[in-house]
């Protein structure tokens, strides 16, 4: 059954300068795509929304948050948004950078003494412990703008096959990390770079490494400083790191594919389905989330409701301002959202919207440098970013729009969130799109 939670608004063509023309028939077509991915048990339930020129074009939801209970997706749900955490947290490291509290060019040792001389892994080497992996000297070590863009030499143990992402795993660096941010750098600190710093982009936890930072420059605990300077000013209600029991009924449940919970202790994300459908994920996947859990993840931590992530995405599109609550300056937003890797190629690409052909990597989100070499059709200069479940947003600063999608399936192995793309700008009338 299809579950229709928000609503349609300004299809056909519209008078208002700036206004884009969506035709209704081809926004239909999204509306069949996403209803035919919860008939067939890909996902419990959608939300999708399109926010162009100040208002709503489009807001759809479909099937359940959950289908135990036949509880159906809401305006008001709340979603596990993992890695859409990371550009909150780039926004808290530049929010403080413009403060004067660092540069990014500096060493992050110097403010996180943990992560001095690091070693990077030399798997060619023998080492002379066995118990201990390979390394050799580094040719520099990492800086701010290093860990901010992903070249810092750290990686991410739930992604990495090779035995340093094994040896993540077995330090407790993995999906669930059960201590504070210091604890965390400090285990980090006696791990071994994966590359030598600058020379390659990678998918990390460098993010979570950011939310330490942002805590020695503020003072603060990392949740403290969103709450204060983030949340609170963009009236972002339903926004945090713990389940609040208060907003049980609106929390989406996190599913996985048949047979993945019961492989999951040993396989993680590795796990494979054993039959179409879905269930409930481990229950391990959830235990940061309640509230004597200590780690405030930059990289994968929030929770949040689609109306909240739009107040953030629009503080972005109106170049760091909103309602009169300004967090960054234009030039700032306008450097964030730039490529900062010029010709550093990708050392892994676990998607096809990595940095890569036409697609760059600014300061929390990738890019889009050449819309025609990097086969999407967001044009050039518009931004992104996706979370584990299946989450996704992208701002398009050229035609003035912002496009949230959200489901709930980890791990996620769908090209649900990506069909929003094509999908949205196919039902754009306008020849001047982009102009």
């Amino acid at each position: 059954m299809l579950l229709f939670g928000g609503v349609m608004a300004g299809v056909g063509f519209f008078s208002t300068t700036g206004d884009l023309a969506f035709d209704q028939s081809r926004l239909a077509r999204i509306d069949a795509h996403y209803q035919r991915a919860v008939d067939d048990e890909e996902v419990a339930g959608v939300r999708a929304l399109i926010y162009q020129n100040d208002r709503m074009v489009y807001e759809r939801n479909w099937g359940y948050r959950d289908i135990a209970r036949r509880s159906p997706m809401s305006e008001d749900t709340i979603f596990h948004i993992y890695s859409m955490t990371k550009p909150i947290t780039s926004v808290a490291v530049m929010m403080l950078f413009e403060e004067g509290k660092f540069l990014l060019h500096e060493p992050i040792a110097k403010y996180i003494p943990e992560l001095a001389n690091l070693r990077v892994y030399a798997p060619k080497k023998k080492s002379a412990n066995k118990n201990r992996l390979p390394t050799r000297a580094a040719k520099r070590q990492p800086t701010i703008h290093d860990v901010l863009t992903h070249q810092a030499g750290f990686t991410y143990g739930i992604f990495d096959p090779t035995p340093l992402g094994a040896l993540y795993r077995r330090q407790g660096l993995g999906l669930n990390i059960e201590t504070d941010l210091k604890s965390f750098v400090t285990k980090l600190g006696k791990m071994p770079l994966k590359f030598d710093p600058g020379e390659h982009w990678h998918y990390s936890v460098s993010t979570d490494v950011l939310g330490r930072l942002v805590e020695v420059a503020s003072g603060q605990k990392f949740s403290a400083f969103l709450q204060e300077r983030i949340f609170g000013p963009l009236a972002m209600v339903d926004t945090s790191f713990r389940f609040d029991p208060a907003k049980a009924n609106r929390q989406a449940t996190l599913y996985s594919q048949k047979g993945v919970p019961a492989q999951f202790t040993r396989k993680g994300l590795r796990a494979q389905p054993t039959g179409p459908g879905l269930e409930s994920a481990h229950k391990s996947i959830l235990t940061s989330y309640f509230p004597e859990a200590e780690f405030d993840s930059g990289g994968a931590g929030l929770l949040s409701t689609t109306a909240d992530y739009l107040r953030f995405a629009r503080m972005l599109l109106n170049d760091g301002e909103l309602d009169g609550q300004r967090l960054l300056a234009p030039n700032t937003v306008k450097m964030m959202r730039q490529d900062h890797l010029g010709s550093t190629q990708a050392l892994a690409r676990y998607t096809s919207t990595m940095p890569g052909d036409g697609i760059g990597f600014g300061l929390g989100f990738g890019m889009i440098k050449d819309q025609g070499l990097s086969s999407l059709p967001m044009p050039e200069e518009s931004y992104f970013w996706g979370g584990a479940a299946g989450t996704l947003f992208w701002i398009d600063p050229k035609n003035k729009m912002i496009v949230l999608f959200m489901t709930q399936v980890l791990p996620h192995r769908t090209t649900l969130r990506k069909d929003m793309w094509p999908l949205t700008y196919q039902a754009i009338k306008d020849a001047k799109l982009n102009d």
